[in-house]
């Protein structure tokens, strides 16, 4: 059940009906596209003449439009016209602000990407975020053919005020603490660019709900495994992302798996994330291919995470080895989630997720080892299928997302 906020409500009015039943009917249509007007009906039970007056909105906005032609029913009558989602009717645009580099993307408002930018970063924010407006800009100016601007999504990393955009705290930037990125970007954007904001391991859960394969379809309580500079970690339940009081939700990435292992930029000792980042794979890698403190001849002279991914698909013995007690530790990482939030599923990205033939196993035998077997047969773990930084297109999904959400009355 849910407690109702009796400090803010608003009462189900005739009005407030009708619009849950147009964002049922939208989420549908773009969910099963293409979709005709029976199925619609068949699945919310509303009746055919109700649908059909949502249809004709939809129409006249610019929504949706239909094309191609069902076979008829058995007991005759008009062909079924089938419907999809406007792609021209919106677009936005997403940036995800990484430790090393910031992707920004134009998106149509299927989610299909049209511009994709890559951009290093900088130990100088103002100076940088100042260059990341100029690239929205040039991404505004390129999006003029789209009817509708629907605004700016960032992925940030590390605690935030997502009303204002600010990073109250991020180690990994390397930027120090309450960094005004929304205050710097509005400075040059103009305050008309609404610009939405959200931690990046919260929207790659978004991204992978929103965009990911139908394997997780029908699933209520998520946990998204972000594995990169970091390790974050963004919670779903019953299909809403989970923040905390604070903001501060899910850094199951700063548990300690070993009181006496390596300290941490969080101040404890043996955290998850100094095992199982992108960072610690890349230091045992190569600590294993160093001989007589120069590298083996079967390394490269330069090796990061996406190589070592490479070189293990590609059969070599000490990145596969890198890579499994990568996985072992992730293992080890799980089983507090499990145990505490009891999810449906859990997904995990970033560059390992390329390599999940190699290492699922490692990962799923090291959970058996922590976990009961009654909580365990209840929770599905995968790879990420997105083929882009889910962050990223979970940042294209928080300004697509608007139009696609369901009032807050309770």
């Amino acid at each position: 059940m849910r407690k109702i906020d009796l400090n803010k409500f608003k009462t189900a009015d005739h009005r407030i009906l009708r619009d849950i039943n147009e964002v049922i009917v939208l989420n549908i249509i773009r969910e099963r596209q293409p979709v005709s007007r029976v199925s619609i009906a068949e699945t919310t039970g509303l009746e055919e003449g109700t649908i059909s007056r949502i249809i004709q909105r939809f129409l006249r906005q610019g929504l949706v439009y239909e094309s191609g032609v069902g076979a008829s029913t058995p007991a005759g009558g008009r062909k079924p016209r089938f419907l999809h989602i406007n792609p021209t009717k919106r677009c936005a645009i997403g940036v995800d602000i990484g430790a090393l580099e910031t992707l920004l993307a134009l998106s149509d408002f299927n989610g299909h990407l049209q511009q994709l930018k890559r951009i290093p970063n900088t130990r100088n924010p103002q100076q940088f975020l100042l260059t990341v407006a100029d690239e929205i800009q040039s991404l505004i100016r390129i999006a003029k053919p789209y009817h509708e601007f629907g605004g700016v999504g960032v992925s940030l990393i590390g605690l935030l005020d997502i009303e204002e955009g600010v990073i109250l705290e991020g180690e990994n930037l390397g930027w120090g603490e309450n960094i005004e990125v929304g205050k710097i970007l509005k400075s040059r954007l103009g305050r008309d660019v609404l610009i939405y904001f959200e931690n990046g391991a919260r929207l790659s859960a978004l991204g992978e709900i929103w965009f990911g394969t139908t394997h997780l379809s029908g699933f209520r309580d998520i946990v998204f495994v972000d594995v990169s500079e970091g390790v974050g970690t963004g919670v779903i339940i019953n299909g809403q992302l989970y923040r905390g009081s604070r903001n501060g939700a899910g850094e199951f990435g700063h548990i300690s798996i070993d009181p006496q292992g390596p300290p941490c930029s969080c101040g404890n000792r043996g955290c998850l994330e100094v095992f199982a980042s992108d960072l610690a794979t890349v230091n045992r890698f190569m600590k294993r291919t160093k001989t007589g403190g120069r590298s083996s001849r079967s390394a490269d002279a330069f090796v990061d995470m996406g190589r070592i991914v490479e070189m293990a698909r590609n059969g070599h013995p000490q990145a596969m080895e890198t890579l499994k007690e990568t996985a072992g530790f992730l293992g080890f990482g799980l089983a507090p989630i499990i145990y505490g939030l009891n999810p449906e599923a859990i997904v995990i990205g970033g560059k390992i997720a390329e390599a999940w033939p190699l290492v699922a196993g490692t990962l799923k035998s090291s959970l058996a080892s922590r976990v009961s077997p009654l909580f365990l047969q209840n929770t599905k773990i995968f790879a990420s299928t997105l083929h882009v930084k889910p962050c990223l297109m979970g940042a294209i999904a928080l300004v697509l997302a608007q139009d696609f959400s369901v009032p807050d009355i309770l």
